[in-house]
């Protein structure tokens, strides 16, 4: 009995359990929530898919909500089609060229299979070519050739590919109402390197070269670690362990600006919501820091910066974080005080107070405080000012850079990635081959140029320019050359064509007969006929004949004469079943499809070539104006072949100065044996620590 009693209870205790397991909420699988479309906002951060690519620097592994969304959109194809989904972004490309690959193998897979263009490799052997070229190294102050995945070929089909699924709209087309950039262009503030700075930035190339040498292990130290100290140094030496600079670095740069620009606007007055003016004057300044983020003990820049701008007058309440806003609700109120004039200066990150900070009513200049590594999060970073609803009607925006620090190596990394973008994701690139230089990147080099301190990269970055600029004027002149040619070959082809039909329409109207209104008559078949309907019914008898008794290689029959002109007719079976009529002493033919013969009107059929025949005045009038036009054009067409470039000379001195430039930039003997020294000097500090202490203490930061 009590054997049955607990094998009752266990049967109770599991019945309870599935209960419980049937209750529980297990989820919905993707495939059950009816989902049939997705419009994707902010799509471009889904770019970090899966790229498996044999070539350096490419290839990526991929985010786990990158592979999310392409699962989703495989199974969604797999059940509706190819058309599935709608991406909205701002920056369809960010940071590399396998982003565009990425993208459009989202979008439009099956047209990248169709031309065998699925792998990314083969993507990038079709569209792409690795270039070798001078560039500096990432201690800031040496050169090397370094060869990279950076010049892009095949532009036109490209374009036409992508642009089957991407329709780009910048602000230059949209004209939306934003505010005016002083100065029309960015201002580059560059700051005077100290002695300490330049001597880290010289250990580190020592560090480099024992990097490339092998001569430690990557987990000991490697090139991202030396980039990354790189980084921190050139925004402040405090970040890398290091004493600060005595005159107060790049920070202190900016609080002088941030400070004048302050006193300067602080009784600007801005409308309400309501359109009043608001009882709160004061304008706003944005600054963007990424390398070093608030901390609860540790020195950061944030924490200097307030202290800076309060040393100079600025109150502290006014100098807010954005990271001190921890929920939707704080970081609400927080933009709400930053519109309101509560707020002067707003500090943050590019990825807290990029997308979705809608602050702009106030905002009078913005600070780049250290350079990201995106082109995308440059223009992240200024669209918070430049931006529809700021009431401002000219703002400022600032870039600052040490001199002689990694600060050059970042912009110069964001000038080559932001070359893709400029001149092919807009679209807007019309040579067959796109190099690293755009519009919006020569203004990176500028920062690139200025902060050196050396005239000859200053220049270089001009004379690069230049090259570039008239190097695709000159490709666009032997381009204009070529298309002279053939036009000028169409021209006369289209000029010996229409004196043909000109000869053939006069020949016509001398000979025809006026057939109207009464005055119609046309034989057909030997047969008189004085009726359009008769004259059309035995056309149709005779050609209906003709289609089920001949075959393809029918030539025709003279069928009658209609306005003195012979009239023929005939079946031609090449591309399906159609009966013709032609005059040919006019250049008049008509065609029916055989389903649309048999119910043909007869006598509309009659009607149709004495329409033709009545227009022949006015087609001899189009004739002769297209003969005209056709002269007109081979004669401007032949004037025009031939002529030389007319900056070729500027060309051609340019090219000779480029290549003098670079000579004098590649790496010296002198400069071999200064990193050398560099070397030994770094060997000798690391060996006076200890080998427990191989890589460099630093005191707890925040980053």
């Amino acid at each position: 009995m009590k054997r049955l009693e607990r094998r009752i209870a266990q049967l109770e205790e599991t019945y309870q359990r599935l209960l419980a397991a049937e209750a529980k909420d297990d989820g919905v699988h993707f495939e059950e929530t009816g989902i049939d479309y997705v419009y994707l906002d902010e799509a471009h951060l889904f770019k970090n898919r899966r790229v498996d690519s044999a070539i350096d620097g490419i290839g990526t592994p991929g985010s786990q909500r990158a592979q999310d969304l392409d699962a989703k959109l495989w199974a969604l194809r797999r059940a509706h089609g190819v058309r599935v989904t709608t991406f909205a972004t701002a920056t369809p490309v960010a940071n590399s060229i396998a982003e565009l690959w990425t993208m459009q193998s989202y979008l439009q897979p099956d047209a990248l299979a169709e031309v065998d263009l699925t792998p990314f490799d083969s993507w990038a052997a079709t569209f792409g070519r690795t270039v070798t070229a001078l560039e500096l190294a990432p201690d800031g102050g040496s050169y090397r050739m370094q060869t990279r995945f950076a010049r892009f070929q095949n532009i036109p089909e490209l374009l036409t590919l992508y642009r089957q699924v991407a329709d780009v709209r910048t602000n230059d087309d949209l004209r939306l109402p934003v505010p005016m950039l002083s100065g029309g262009e960015p201002e580059t503030v560059v700051v005077p390197a100290s002695e300490e700075l330049r001597e880290y930035v010289a250990e580190l190339a020592a560090r480099a070269e024992r990097v490339r040498g092998k001569a430690v292990l990557p987990a000991e130290d490697n090139m991202l670690k030396i980039t990354g100290d790189g980084r921190r140094a050139a925004l402040d030496l405090r970040l890398v362990g290091e004493a600060p600079d005595p005159d107060g670095g790049k920070i202190a740069a900016v609080a002088d600006r941030i400070a004048s620009i302050y006193v300067a606007t602080r009784d600007h007055v801005y409308l309400d919501a309501g359109g009043e003016p608001h009882r709160r004057a004061g304008a706003l300044q944005l600054v963007f820091c990424d390398v070093s983020t608030p901390a609860a003990s540790a020195w950061n820049a944030y924490a200097e910066l307030r202290a800076l701008l309060a040393d100079r007058s600025v109150p502290v309440d006014a100098v807010r974080f954005i990271h001190e806003a921890g929920t939707d609700q704080a970081k609400a109120n927080l933009f709400a005080a930053c519109r309101d004039g509560r707020v002067a200066v707003l500090v943050g990150s590019t990825d807290k107070m990029g997308v979705g900070t809608n602050v702009q009513a106030r905002a009078i200049a913005l600070h780049h405080l250290d350079c990201p590594w995106r082109p995308a999060d440059i223009e992240q970073r200024e669209g918070r000012i430049l931006r529809q609803g700021n009431q401002n009607p000219e703002v400022s925006i600032h870039r600052y850079a040490t001199e002689g620090s990694f600060d050059i190596y970042m912009w110069q990394t964001v000038e080559r990635k932001a070359a893709f973008i400029n001149q092919v994701a807009t679209g807007r690139a019309v040579d067959r081959e796109v190099d690293d230089i755009g519009d919006q990147a020569l203004s990176y080099a500028e920062v690139k140029a200025l902060a050196t301190g050396n005239p000859l990269i200053l220049e270089k970055a001009g004379v690069d320019a230049d090259v570039a600029k008239l190097g695709r004027l000159r490709r666009a002149h032997l381009d204009d050359q070529h298309r002279l040619r053939r036009a000028l070959e169409a021209a006369e082809r289209r000029a010996d064509s229409t004196s043909g039909r000109i000869q053939l329409f006069e020949g016509a109207i001398n000979a025809r007969t006026d057939t109207r209104g009464d005055r119609f008559a046309m034989s057909v078949d030997g047969t008189h006929h004085d009726k359009r309907a008769d004259a059309g019914a035995h056309v149709h008898r005779l050609l209906t004949d003709r289609l089920a008794n001949t075959s393809a290689r029918d030539t025709g029959m003279v069928v009658g004469r209609l306005a003195r002109l012979a009239v023929h007719g005939g079946v031609d079976r090449r591309f399906g079943d159609e009966i013709w009529i032609a005059i040919p002493d006019a250049g008049i033919e008509v065609r029916y499809a055989a389903d649309d013969w048999r119910a043909v009107d007869a006598s509309s059929l009659v009607q149709r070539l004495e329409r033709r025949i009545q227009g022949l005045d006015v087609a001899l009038v189009d004739s002769r104006q297209e003969l005209a036009a056709a002269k007109a054009e081979a004669d401007r067409a032949r004037a025009r072949i031939g002529a030389p470039f007319e900056h070729e000379e500027e060309l051609q001195r340019l090219q000779r100065r480029k290549q003098e430039i670079n000579e004098q930039l590649v790496p010296s003997v002198d400069t071999a044996s200064a990193e050398q020294d560099a070397a030994q000097r770094m060997a000798a500090r690391l060996a006076s620590v200890g080998p427990a202490q191989a890589t460099r203490p630093r005191p707890p930061i925040s980053r």
